[in-house]
C-alpha cells in the first residue's frame, strides 16, 4: 500500500473530506437528538463546535473561505425563499399586523441603540450594531421551520417579520455603515462618498434583480416551459443573481430578496419551487450551521462584561418585539409570545451583507468586538432551541407526520 495512504493525517489536509466528515457527523448526532424529541439540526452545531476552532481546530476560517462561494450559494437560496414568502398585498391590507411588524423592527433598533449607548459605545458603532441586530436569522428560522414541520398563522407572521427586518436592516446599514468608516478615516466631509457608494450597492443590487428577473421571464415564455421545468431555469438565474452581485459588489441580499418578492407578487403563474428534493434541503442547512458553529469562539463567553451586556441585548430583543405585538388584533396572546420568541435569533455582517466586499466589523472597538463575538456565540448556542420552542408553543409544529 501506497506510504501516503498509510499516513492517516495527509487525509485532514482534503477540505473537502473534512466537511464530509463533519456532515456525516453531523447527521448522525442529528438522529440522535430527533430521536429525543430535539431539534436535530442541532447535531450539525455540535458537530461545528467539536470540530471548530473551539474544538480541535479541524475547520477553522481558512477551510471555511475555500466554500465560501458554496455558502454563499446555499444562503442565496434561502434568501430568496424568505423574499418568495413575502406577502406585501397581506402587510398593506392587515394594517394592525403589518404595522406591528414595522413597529417591532424599529422599536428593536431604537431599544438596542439605548442600550448599547449605555454601555458606552461612541453613536456611530452603537448605530451601527443597533441596525444589525434589528434582523432575525432567515436561516435560523427556515430551518427550524423545515425541522419541526410547521405551518400557521405565526410561521406565516413569522416569515413576513424575517423579510420586512432584513430590509429594514439593510436599509438603515447603508447610513450607519457610512458614518461609521467615515469617523473611522477622521474625515466627516467623506460621509457622503461613502453614503454614496453604500447607496449604489444598493441600486445595482435592485437593477441586477429586475435583469435576472427579466431573463427568467423571458426564458419561461420564449420556451413555453412547464411548471415542473422552471424550477431549474430559476435556480440558474438565481446563481447569475448572486454571482453578478458578487463581482459588481452589489447588495446580494437586497437583489435575492427582490427576486424572491417578485417572483410571488409579480409572477402570475404557477410556481412550484418547493423543496422536493428534502433531502437536498436539510444538508444545506446542516452545512451552514455547522460552519457557523465552527467559527464560534466559546472563550468570548468568558468576558463577563461583553456577556452580560449580550445577554441583555438579546433578551431585549425578544421583549421589545413582545411589546410591539401588543396592537395587532389577529393573533392571541399565546401565539404573540411565541412569533416573539421564535423571532430571537439574529444574524452576522457577513451574512447580512452575504458577499465578501467587507469582512468582520470594520471600525467598531474591542469592546464592540466582543460584545458582537459574544451575541453570536449565545446566537448559535440558543437561538434554533428558542425559535424551535417557539414554533411549537404556537402549536404549529407537525413533526408527527414525519414519522407516520
Amino acid at each position: 500500500m501506497n506510504a501516503d495512504m498509510l499516513s492517516w493525517p495527509l487525509w485532514l489536509s482534503s477540505p473537502l473530506a473534512l466537511l464530509g466528515a463533519g456532515l456525516l457527523l453531523a447527521q448522525v448526532l442529528g438522529l440522535v437528538l430527533e430521536a429525543r424529541g430535539l431539534p436535530k439540526l442541532y447535531g450539525a452545531v455540535v458537530a461545528g463546535l467539536v470540530l471548530g476552532v473551539s474544538g480541535v481546530g479541524m475547520i477553522d476560517t481558512a477551510v471555511a473561505t475555500q466554500f465560501q462561494e458554496l455558502f454563499n450559494a446555499a444562503t442565496a437560496l434561502v434568501l430568496f425563499e424568505v423574499g418568495r414568502k413575502m406577502d406585501l398585498a397581506w402587510l398593506w391590507r392587515s394594517r394592525r399586523q403589518g404595522g406591528s411588524l414595522l413597529l417591532a423592527c424599529l422599536l428593536r433598533g431604537t431599544v438596542i441603540w439605548g442600550v448599547l449607548v449605555a454601555c458606552g459605545l461612541n453613536l456611530a458603532e452603537a448605530s451601527l450594531m443597533a441596525a444589525m441586530l434589528i434582523a432575525s436569522s432567515p436561516i435560523i428560522y427556515a430551518s427550524m421551520v423545515s425541522d419541526s414541520q410547521a405551518s400557521g398563522v405565526t410561521v406565516f407572521a413569522g416569515a413576513n417579520f424575517i423579510g420586512l427586518a432584513n430590509v429594514t436592516a439593510l436599509l438603515l446599514l447603508v447610513p450607519t455603515v457610512a458614518w461609521l468608516r467615515s469617523s473611522a478615516d477622521g474625515e466627516l466631509s467623506s460621509y457622503g462618498a461613502e453614503l454614496l457608494k453604500q447607496l449604489s450597492r444598493l441600486g445595482w443590487g435592485v437593477v441586477i434583480a429586475l435583469l435576472c428577473y427579466g431573463l427568467y421571464v423571458l426564458a419561461t415564455r420564449l420556451s413555453r416551459a412547464r411548471a415542473r421545468m422552471r424550477p431549474g431555469m430559476l435556480l440558474a438565474v438565481l446563481l447569475m443573481d448572486l454571482g453578478l452581485c458578487s463581482v459588481s459588489a452589489a447588495s446580494a441580499l437586497l437583489s435575492l430578496l427582490l427576486m424572491g418578492v417578485l417572483l410571488r407578487n409579480a409572477e402570475k403563474r404557477d410556481n412550484v419551487f418547493q423543496a422536493e428534493l428534502r433531502t437536498g434541503q436539510d444538508m444545506g442547512y446542516a452545512l451552514l450551521f455547522m460552519m457557523s458553529a465552527s467559527l464560534v469562539q466559546i472563550q468570548q463567553l468568558l468576558h463577563w462584561q461583553a456577556l452580560a451586556a449580550a445577554l441583555i441585548l438579546f433578551a431585549a430583543r425578544v421583549v421589545v418585539t413582545r411589546a410591539a405585538l401588543v396592537p395587532a388584533t389577529a393573533w392571541g396572546k399565546e401565539k404573540k409570545n411565541a412569533l416573539a420568541l421564535s423571532m430571537c435569533s439574529l444574524v452576522s455582517f457577513g451574512s447580512l451583507m452575504v458577499d465578501n466586499s467587507m469582512n468582520g466589523y470594520p471600525g467598531l472597538s474591542e469592546a464592540a468586538q466582543q460584545i458582537m463575538a459574544a451575541l453570536l456565540a449565545i446566537n448559535v448556542l440558543a437561538a434554533p432551541g428558542l425559535t424551535w420552542y417557539g414554533l411549537h408553543l404556537a402549536g404549529e409544529n407537525h413533526e408527527e407526520n414525519l414519522h407516520v
